[in-house]
């Protein structure tokens, strides 16, 4: 059932916003009312998102989005004067479809390097030499490169663009679905949504409006997606995708006068890092982050620093927060953490003075490692008037909790 659960979220996540800003596109075209007040400002609605979405590229270094959103707008340009002119520019028309998935897939394959370096300059060359290639086939017909680019090319099917050039874009959006995973940024997420838009408004070439809105969808959804990815730097931990302590201290000031603010701290890390490595050392801060973030009652979890994190419950006093933290200290107790790999240091670490985490062996030679966190809660009351001195004194419940056999909840002033 959690499986199945997150599956469920992961589909969630892919689809928005992306998915509904394209929605919110098509329902623009569906509604007459809608469609015909859109349309005389959809050319200007497209190449506006567009720039917008280049420049804060280009604002914050991020030439993905940067260069993603001038093919689009050179592509969509292009094609709609080229349609406009006849069936002389079909073959450049053409062409340029094919090229701009093509695009999209050259530039995530490229390291991020920024703007204005070397790979930047060198991408904007590949676009100027796209572009005149285009224009030269302009004047062009006949011959292998026609045949290629009109391959199984069919009137009345579901869409006009010959097979050559739907599998241009399917392969560019199997390629940025490939990348999202292994990168798993917004920056992947708005790529491949901006694709699919791209695609969906290439489709519409004889409808200038509905081209134009499609393709202004697009810019609309790099923008987000750059604007989610800059926050997602600035307010979550890049290590465990919680909150960070910027995130923190911006929820702090927002309280009210009836709350309770948990310290967490897992047992014996530093001996876990020692022995088993800071890669395993990262894999844990990880595993327990997500355990906290399924925090109930209204409760937000942060990555405090290290291997402290804190959690903040709104309208709960310490007892409450309490009963809601053993829960989770419990979960994390017998979840277990199997380790992927057996390597230990030759020499023992130096500090053997501190217990060692509780091993125990499966009979497939893999080692499961029991991890355990002890925490320190307090609330709001008139000698702690702010959450500068709730910290401190659930700080000083984490610490009697660590002198108390740590793996338990303490509250402050109990």
């Amino acid at each position: 059932m959690t499986s199945y659960n997150n599956v469920i979220r992961w589909l969630g996540r892919l689809v928005e916003p992306g998915g509904w800003l394209l929605l919110i596109a098509w329902g623009v075209q569906e509604v007459e009312v809608a469609r015909v007040l859109a349309a005389p400002y959809a050319r200007v609605f497209c190449f506006a998102a567009l720039a917008a979405a280049g420049l804060l590229g280009w604002f914050f270094n991020r030439s993905r989005v940067l260069f993603a959103a001038v093919v689009v707008a050179l592509t969509v340009w292009g094609v709609a004067q080229m349609t406009a002119a006849g069936e002389v520019f079909r073959l450049a028309r053409l062409a340029a479809i094919f090229l701009l998935p093509l695009n999209f897939i050259f530039f995530e394959a490229l390291e991020e390097r920024g703007v204005l370096t070397p790979s930047g300059i060198f991408k904007v060359g590949i676009i100027l030499a796209q572009a005149l290639g285009v224009l030269v086939l302009g004047g062009m017909e006949g011959g292998r490169l026609e045949a290629v680019l009109r391959w199984r090319e069919q009137s009345g099917s579901w869409t006009w663009m010959p097979l050559t050039e739907q599998l241009s874009f399917a392969a560019a959006a199997l390629a940025l679905l490939v990348f999202l995973f292994l990168r798993r940024s917004k920056i992947e997420h708005g790529l491949l949504w901006a694709l699919i838009a791209s695609f969906v408004a290439l489709n519409k070439i004889e409808n200038p409006a509905e081209l134009f809105i499609y393709s202004g969808a697009a810019g609309v959804i790099l923008l987000v997606s750059l604007l989610e990815h800059s926050y997602n730097v600035a307010y979550l931990d890049e290590l465990t995708g919680l909150p960070s302590r910027r995130s923190l201290n911006e929820r702090l000031v927002q309280l009210g006068s009836h709350y309770a603010i948990a310290m967490c701290d897992i047992d014996h890390f530093k001996q876990f890092n020692d022995t088993y490595g800071h890669e395993t050392g990262d894999q844990v801060l990880r595993m327990v982050a997500s355990n906290l973030s399924r925090v109930r009652g209204g409760g937000r979890a942060y990555r405090y620093g290290g291997e402290e994190f804190t959690v903040v419950f709104p309208g709960y006093d310490a007892e409450k927060a309490a009963a809601l933290l053993e829960m989770l200290r419990t979960g994390i107790e017998h979840s277990g953490f199997t380790l992927r790999a057996l390597d230990r240091p030759k020499e023992k670490p130096r500090d053997s003075s501190r217990e060692a985490p509780e091993e125990k062996p499966d009979k497939r030679e893999k080692k499961v490692v029991s991890v355990t966190i002890s925490i320190g809660v307090a609330e709001r009351s008139e000698d702690l008037p702010n959450p500068e001195l709730v910290i401190e004194a659930a700080d000083a419940a984490l610490y009697q909790a660590k002198n108390a056999g740590r793996n338990c909840v303490k509250i402050a002033g109990v």
